[in-house]
């Protein structure tokens, strides 16, 4: 009987740790539990929608914060979703964090060309936006493809506004400073640019492109391009050459770590693993080298699509991440969260239910998040803003 009461009492002792253990668990667990905010309405907005002004449709949403201006930009096209035809680049300012829009501006148009590849850069110390983009007469398809003569490469072009977005100083071609007259494809970002606020190299602006280093669909690489004056002028850095890996580099998106490294993520276009389309580095000379080869990670649901990363700069050291959370499906966009300069990720919010592709993040005030992207089958550019608190 003594050892029966002693076995009923171990017993009991078992069950309550079993209890308190799974207790710990759940509140652990609580604290990456995924905030579900698809279905708030009261802080969403639409800047671009299709018809407006004349569009088919936008696409290739990014957006800057100024110290007094949200300013959402994206490729107006003209005549239908596709990538190549009438494109112009357009853009919407908003003085009351995206809660409604100013009438829509046309940044660049070049009649019936294609211009391409919206990037925005804040510097901060001048109040001053830097906008980069590309323009092209050939379709991707064809830049891969055929023979062409270098008159009718695809370019690169930049403008800034020391206004909040009110006016734009003239277009000045930059191709040869960003693209190797080798490189057929090259295509900048499509995201935010960053500028250096941590490292040796603070006051840089570092921007994503991708380009292809061969003839054909499998010679997609990635490379990073910087200015040391405020967008004034640009060189070519750290540059991606590896058709031997895994990884198929396409566009990609950066954000700096609290040390200081560049960390980059970019879409593995034609890669290994059906079960990897992101691939991972870092940079730790303020973008003018890789760290090591660009590697597969299994860390993202992301199917093969454009993404967005933002350091969040607050208490918490966050990077952040955007992405369609299917495999094969561009749908159900989240926000990913990593507080361990990048090596573990959870999901913190679910941003969108169903159909959802390319997007970017911006941090607008000390607790305010907000994130544009792409839905309604390219009908539609929302803009959602999140509290951080």
């Amino acid at each position: 009987m003594k050892n029966k009461k002693l076995s009923t009492t171990v017993l009991f002792s078992t069950l309550l740790l079993f209890i308190y253990t799974s207790n710990c668990f759940s509140q652990s667990d609580n604290n990456s539990i995924v905030q579900d905010i698809s279905k708030d309405t009261l802080s969403l907005s639409t800047p671009f929608y299709s018809g407006m002004n004349g569009y088919h449709a936008f696409r290739i949403p990014t957006v800057i914060q100024t110290k007094n201006t949200l300013i959402a930009f994206a490729e107006g096209r003209k005549n239908s979703t596709s990538d190549f035809g009438d494109i112009d680049i357009v853009y919407r300012r908003s003085t009351n964090q995206g809660k409604t829009w100013q009438p829509m501006q046309v940044l660049y148009d070049l009649d019936t060309m294609a211009v391409q590849n919206p990037v925005p850069i804040y510097v901060k110390k001048e109040n001053k936006v830097v906008f980069l983009f590309n323009t092209t007469s050939m379709s991707e398809h064809d830049i891969l493809n055929t023979d062409y003569e270098l008159k009718d490469e695809r370019m690169a072009y930049m403008t800034a506004s020391s206004d909040e977005g009110k006016s734009w100083a003239p277009v000045q071609n930059i191709t040869r400073s960003v693209k190797r007259k080798d490189w057929r494809w090259h295509a900048i970002g499509p995201v935010h640019g960053i500028e250096l606020k941590h490292s040796a190299n603070k006051g840089r602006l570092v921007v994503p492109i991708a380009m292809s280093i061969a003839k054909g669909n499998k010679a997609y690489c990635m490379a990073l391009v910087y200015s040391d004056d405020s967008g004034n002028t640009w060189q070519i850095g750290a540059v991606d050459e590896n058709l031997k890996d895994a990884v198929q580099a396409n566009e990609t998106t950066i954000a700096e770590l609290p040390d200081g490294r560049i960390y980059i993520n970019t879409r593995d276009q034609n890669g290994g693993s059906k079960e990897k389309n992101r691939g991972e580095t870092f940079s730790l000379d303020g973008g003018l080298t890789f760290q090591e080869p660009i590697v597969e990670s299994d860390k993202f649901p992301s199917p093969v699509v454009q993404a967005a990363l933002l350091s969040w700069n607050g208490d918490k050291n966050q990077i952040l991440f955007s992405t369609p959370s299917s495999k094969n499906k561009r749908e159900n966009l989240v926000i990913m969260t990593s507080s361990d300069n990048v090596k573990t990720w959870n999901t913190l919010f679910k941003v969108h239910e169903g159909y959802s592709a390319y997007s970017d993040l911006v941090q607008m005030d000390e607790n305010t998040l907000g994130v544009i992207y792409e839905t309604d089958d390219y009908k539609k550019i929302r803009f959602k803003r999140i509290s951080m608190k």
